[in-house]
């Protein structure tokens, strides 16, 4: 768990250098427009939920270090790419290469260990700690590459310095974890019967209906999630007038919340339904983007994010992880919360596309709209799961 602990401080920090101020590079430095930055994200997702699909079961066969060594890897590989694409066709290349051997394979991996080396009524927490780890890290992030773009004038070169400094730090966390994590996996299995059995696990899963429910929940509620993320900063810069160090305070402010109050709220998660616990995120997120649609203003956008979506992505990455694991046969808890994860995927294949575009078009409140219907879309979800649960004890 401390291993994975300070490996996440350095894998975020990383990506707190690239992710804020990607899609502003993409855009206003190499001209490539809102709604193809979009087309690019959604490709990612895409190609995450693919990367989900066969990490689930490759994991339960082979074991969680070697599907998550191959993740930082292919990580590194294409944050390198990123640093080196010249327009659209190199972005959507490496985009795509991300989706495959990245983030999405390395979570289900990362989320499956955790899961295995820790009992129930500390899951949620477990998560947490885990949380912070990476949060310390992604506050620091933003933060340092707002002043580093700051301090260099907001010169075009910054950005792709900023994607090889994500590069260098994946590869490092790599490295280290190769030569100190153990192996987690509680049975291993091989041969054909072993393949055909997993085969046979993903039909399993798709069968458990209330986990379906909680996919179902997990990809409404985690649109709002990327799609904030990937539309905020941009919303900041060009409708509010917010400059980039305001638009790091703001990330940073995220991470910081996180840092101070993860662990308590974890710890009532462990205490509470996880699945109650995601109804709280649901409106969480719902009031984030009211207070989005009704105002206008840099004061608006630190209410919505740093306060309502902050707690509402606490309670969503630690409860829903902890639910899947949860709703789980040990032999399938790989499959199951790499499912989960690709969740996040499937929304990143349309929030940004529908983000951007209507960014594009100059129709922001049109953004937050959605989101509000989709939190509470989740929250009814949630609410039909609860009773499905509670019939069946």
């Amino acid at each position: 768990m401390y291993l994975l602990l300070f490996a996440m401080v350095a894998f975020r920090f990383g990506h707190g250098l690239y992710f804020p101020f990607s899609s502003i590079y993409f855009h206003n430095v190499l001209g490539i427009p809102l709604s193809l930055v979009g087309v690019g994200l959604a490709v990612f997702a895409g190609s995450s939920v693919v990367s989900g699909l066969v990490a689930g079961p490759l994991t339960d066969r082979y074991g969680r270090k070697p599907t998550m060594l191959a993740a930082l890897s292919g990580s590194a590989a294409s944050f390198f790419g990123f640093a080196l694409v010249e327009g659209f066709v190199g972005y959507l290349i490496v985009s795509a290469a991300h989706g495959l051997l990245g983030w999405s394979m390395f979570e289900a991996s990362r989320n499956a260990m955790v899961a295995d080396v820790t009992p129930v009524g500390m899951r949620s927490r477990a998560y947490g700690l885990v949380r912070v780890g990476g949060n310390v890290g992604w506050a620091s992030g933003p933060m340092v590459a707002g002043l580093i773009s700051a301090a260099a004038g907001g010169s075009a070169g910054v950005y792709p310095k900023l994607f090889v400094g994500t590069s260098v730090l994946t590869a490092l966390v790599a490295l280290a974890l190769s030569v100190t994590v153990r192996e987690s996996l509680p049975a291993r299995r091989g041969g054909e019967a072993g393949a055909r059995k997993e085969k046979r696990g993903l039909r399993e899963a798709f069968g458990d209906g209330p986990f379906v429910l909680l996919l179902g929940v997990g990809v409404l509620l985690y649109y709002v999630f990327t799609q904030d993320w990937q539309a905020l900063p941009i919303y900041a810069k060009n409708f509010v007038g917010v400059t980039d160090g305001q638009i790091g305070f703001f990330l940073g402010a995220n991470g910081l919340m996180v840092i101070l109050f993860q662990l308590p709220v974890s710890s009532l998660i462990d205490r509470g339904s996880k699945v109650a616990a995601l109804l709280a995120g649901a409106i969480l997120f719902a009031l984030s983007s009211a207070t989005l649609l009704l105002t206008e203003s840099f004061l608006g956008i630190v209410v919505a994010f740093v306060l309502f979506f902050t707690l509402a992505e606490m309670v969503l990455e630690v409860a829903g992880a902890a639910l899947a694991a949860e709703l789980a046969p040990v032999r399938l808890r790989g499959t199951y919360l790499a499912l989960f994860g690709a969740c996040f995927g499937a929304a990143c294949g349309v929030s940004p596309i529908v983000g951007g575009s209507l960014l594009q078009a100059e129709m922001p409140e049109i953004i937050w709209t959605i989101q509000l219907v989709a939190a509470l879309l989740a929250a009814a979800g949630l609410i039909t799961l609860a009773a499905l649960r509670s019939r069946a004890r």
